[in-house]
């Protein structure tokens, strides 16, 4: 699916308390919302994404649209999707930021 990021942060570590590494990351879009007599215009969302996946934004001039790729998974007991990858859909104006 197509969306507009506007940015990101990617945070990942060791946890100081368990010795485990931890990845927190994530990026925030714009979606449209449902264009009614109550609302107008776009809201905005954050997607867990893993810091790797991210990576592929840095040096991009946001916000930017790209191509979201996400599949559902199983997630203590709850289903959530993932983000499998990030795809520029302009790659002229990637190139250009560059």
């Amino acid at each position: 699916m197509k969306m507009q990021i506007c940015g990101y942060e990617i945070i990942t570590g060791t946890s100081k308390t368990t010795g485990k590494p931890y990845d927190m990351s994530k990026f925030h879009t714009l979606i449209p919302l449902s264009q009614s007599e109550h609302a107008v215009g776009v809201a905005g969302t954050s997607y867990d994404c893993p810091a790797h996946v991210l990576d592929k934004l840095r040096g991009i001039t946001l916000p930017a649209m790209f191509e979201v790729q996400t599949q559902d998974v199983q997630r203590f007991g709850k289903r959530e999707q993932q983000v499998m990858s990030i795809t520029p859909v302009d790659q002229a104006a990637v190139r250009k930021a560059a």
